[in-house]
Order: C-alpha cells, then structure tokens, then sequence
C-alpha cells in the first residue's frame, strides 16, 4: 500500500492524495481500494493522475463508475486552534496477526485520529513538496500520507481543510507533529489545466 486517499463528493471518480504516494503509481497499472456495500475490498483503477506542481498533492482519476462520498473541499483560511479528525491507514496496524498459524496477513483497516491545528507555516519541510503546510498536534503515521483533514467546526460537515503529509520529530524526540497542506492555498499556483480548485 502506498499511502492514504479520499474521494471527492460529486467528483465523478476523482480522488486526493498527497503527491509522494501519487509518484509511487502508475496509471493503468495501479489501484485504489475502497470498501464496498458488502464490506469487502473493492479495487478501482487508476487511469491518470495530476499532480500540483509546487505542492504536495496530487488529484487520481479513476475508471468510470459509483464513488459516493461526502468530503468537500474547503476554500475558507484555517488557523490555530480548530480541531481536526483524520481518517487513515498507518502503517503500523496494516499487519495484523491472523490465522492459527500466527502468520501476518495484510489486512488494512482505517484508523481515527484527532486533534487540533497549532499553527500555519509557509516554509520548505525536509523531504516534503510545497511551503504552505498546517503544523497539526497529532502524528498520524506512515501510510497516513494523502488522508483527509477534516474540520470540526459545526457547520463544515465533512469538510477537509488539509491533506496529510508527514510528520516530524524534535532533536531530542520530546515532541511531534504532523503536517498537512492546506487546501485553502491551493489555487495561489496552481498549473494552468490543473482539474481542481478548491
């Protein structure tokens, strides 16, 4: 598994993710995987991806078919203080212990998160596309990249404000925090013919 993505509401098969886990893909070759109406796994083919040329997202676009979501994006400036969910694949519960013989099979399950925005910065992260990122107080974990940051304020029902996409410890490992890219900020350089604005 390469990272975490979303659907857009009414995106006719678009969906986000971060621009790191888009460059691990290749169209025609590659696949989502989603949980269908009977719970089990459902693929969907990736047919083209467009990236952001300065930031760390990326838009796929998948073969023709029903993607029902409620996520949309948000124009509005977000600032410390709002809190957030996250809904995720980690990497560090993508292996779970199955079977009699105690072998690991892979078997993904989304995992929650919350917390809150601590700042905006607009400034390069070591290893990570763009400058405009939300410094976020929870860690979500490898395999988070490309989740969905979702306001919690009453009246954004199922908003994102951000996309995941990494997380950074102190030098002397007392603190962490995530990152996310904030959507707000996406139009400011967006390629001409890039599919989205938010």
């Amino acid at each position: 598994m390469a990272g975490t993505a979303f659907l857009l509401k009414g995106g006719g098969g678009l969906a986000m993710t971060a621009r790191h886990v888009a460059d691990s893909l290749m169209p025609g070759k590659a696949a989502v995987l989603f949980v269908g109406n009977d719970g089990s796994w459902q693929p969907a083919a990736i047919l083209g991806i467009d990236k952001h040329s300065t930031q760390d997202v990326a838009v796929l676009r998948l073969e023709p078919g029903d993607y029902p979501s409620p996520f949309t994006l948000s124009g509005f400036e977000e600032y410390a203080s709002l809190h957030y969910t996250l809904w995720g694949y980690p990497d560090a519960v993508l292996h779970e212990i199955d079977g009699p013989d105690g072998r690991a099979l892979q078997r993904p399950d989304l995992v929650y998160s919350e917390g809150y925005i601590r700042r905006r910065i607009t400034r390069r992260l070591p290893a990570v596309q763009g400058d405009r990122f939300f410094e976020l107080s929870t860690v979500s974990g490898g395999g988070c990249s490309g989740a969905p940051v979702i306001s919690q304020r009453p009246r954004d029902h199922w908003k994102v404000i951000g996309v995941y996409v990494g997380q950074c410890r102190s030098e002397n490992n007392d603190l962490a925090v995530g990152y996310a890219v904030r959507i707000s900020d996406l139009p400011v350089d967006a390629p001409t013919g890039w599919p989205f604005s938010a």
